[in-house]
């Protein structure tokens, strides 16, 4: 076995023996990555808060739309947004606990990395001059360790040479066959081995001498770079250590005065919810306490003029619409008191109207013309009575709207298709377009409602009206009122209103 193969075999694992400085070394290394580790470390805390954050956000949002759509009020609803309140809170401070550990923890460490870890071709300069100082402190203990060795191997040799020589020439002495010749020449050899035994052991013992007498140099090479290597070390556990502290300075919330006020805030908002004062509220904009118009008797004034049967679209669903003040130019041969005729057969030459009267004319069934044209009675084929009587029909409703049904548009009128059957149109039993008789429209329903059937299909316009197909059958449940509208519930549940003159009773 060579000296360099025992050499590679330390007998054990010293720092002192050949080449185990090295862990020394390698531990620069190791510091370097352990940097980036710690950057690592710190990023993705960085992200666990801004993802909390923003989460918390998301989480106010859904719940703060909630509360601006749903039924909550009140003090209770304030409750409620207090709570959201503290998550819009917290989720700032985790921002700028995210914020703060790359601003200042991970931009730190990034600087005394690069400030401590020089880079050469193939090492860190810091690594290089380590282990260079290592081996040049070894090398002289080292070549007297190679001598050591060699001068042990040696004496052992001779040693166990001399011993196997000694046995033969012991044994030959017994035997009679060896001639006197042959145990003079072992005794000869075992003469100049035990020679040599001695010479390797003086040689071996000299060697050794030499190394231990070199020890104490060798320690205080070697100790002085392991010391640098270990204060090159204390100084990355010491900032290793300020930088802990500085994340735990960033992620300590108790310590913050904004976060210990979030959570004094909330309680104090939640203590502010109060039952009796909600309900109070309520009861004022929503029930027994919300004013409330009655109605009175009010006499009959000619300057009074409603609006009926004008487009849904232009008239609300409350108490109605009353236009006051409106005055119809008409011709001598009308009563301006009654506003109906003298009783004269002559016709007005000219009409004057307003553009209050046009409205008026086009909600009337175009009883007045256009300014410059003749009255024709062809028009009006009810005479000048039923117009004086619809009239205070008109003006009687424009004080007091529908009790039930908020629907103030003239139901319309059916259209006939391909598909559709061939019915007598309502018109030709009651020229006002209802289905029903007068006696049947004030009728009211029985609690079960009455049974009627599609005569045309009609499609809803409005949210409140039902759609329906000829022929469908399902049920009415409320009367006709005076435009015309019924309440009726269809087979799947749907409850809405319809025009009268669509159906028929079966």
């Amino acid at each position: 076995m060579s000296i360099n193969e025992d050499l590679g075999q330390p007998t054990s694992d010293s720092f002192w023996e050949i080449g185990k400085y090295m862990r020394t070394v390698k531990r620069c290394d190791n510091g370097f990555k352990l940097c980036d580790q710690l950057k690592s470390l710190v990023e993705s805390r960085s992200e666990i808060e801004k993802s909390y954050a923003n989460r918390l956000s998301q989480w106010s949002k859904k719940w703060n739309d909630f509360l601006d759509k749903g039924p909550e009020y009140g003090t209770t609803q304030g409750a409620w947004r207090s709570v959201l309140s503290e998550a819009d809170s917290v989720s700032d401070l985790h921002n700028e606990i995210s914020e703060r550990l790359m601003s200042d923890v991970y931009q730190s460490i990034k600087h005394w990395q690069k400030e401590n870890y020089h880079k050469s071709m193939m090492h860190f300069k810091e690594t290089k001059e380590f282990e260079d100082g290592f081996r040049k402190a070894q090398k002289p203990w080292g070549k007297r360790l190679a001598k050591v060795i060699a001068a042990r191997k040696d004496y052992h040799t001779a040693c166990r040479t001399e011993k196997s020589t000694a046995n033969q020439e012991n044994n030959a002495r017994g035997d009679s066959t060896v001639s006197p010749d042959q145990l003079k020449k072992l005794q000869e050899k075992l003469r100049k081995l035990q020679t040599e035994v001695e010479a390797n052991r003086e040689k071996y013992q000299a060697a050794l001498n030499d190394l231990n007498g070199y020890n104490a140099k060798y320690i205080e090479d070697s100790t002085e770079i392991f010391e640098k290597a270990q204060d090159f070390e204390r100084k990355r556990i010491e900032f290793f250590k300020k930088t802990l502290f500085e994340m735990q300075r960033c992620l300590d919330l108790s310590v913050d005065p904004r976060f210990s006020k979030i959570y004094t805030d909330l309680q104090s908002s939640i203590g502010r919810t109060d039952a009796d004062k909600d309900l109070k509220w309520w009861s004022s904009n929503h029930g027994a306490d919300m004013s409330m118009s009655w109605p009175a008797f009010e006499e009959y004034s000619p300057d009074l003029q409603s609006i009926s049967k004008r487009a849904k679209s232009q008239i609300s669903t409350g108490d109605g619409i009353t236009i006051t003040s409106i005055k119809h130019q008409r011709d001598s041969s009308y009563d301006s008191t009654s506003g109906g005729r003298n009783g004269q057969d002559s016709h007005p030459a000219h009409q004057q109207q307003s553009s209050n009267d046009t409205d008026y004319g086009a909600a009337s069934s175009n009883t007045y013309t256009n300014q410059g044209s003749e009255y024709d009675e062809s028009l009006n084929p009810f005479g000048d009575d039923e117009e004086e009587e619809e009239e205070e029909d008109d003006n009687k409703k424009a004080i007091v709207a529908p009790p039930k049904i908020s629907r103030v548009s003239k139901a319309p009128e059916p259209n006939l298709t391909n598909g559709e059957r061939s019915v007598q149109p309502p018109s030709e039993k009651n020229p006002f377009g209802d289905d029903f008789d007068d006696n049947s429209a004030d009728e009211e329903p029985p609690s079960s409602g009455w049974t009627v059937e599609a005569m045309y299909a009609y499609d809803a316009t409005e949210d409140d009206e039902l759609s329906f197909k000829v022929g469908e059958v399902f049920l009415q449940i409320e009367a006709k009122d005076e435009m015309g509208w019924c309440k009726g519930r269809l087979n799947n549940g749907q409850e809405g209103f319809f025009p009268a003159n669509y159906v028929q009773r079966k």
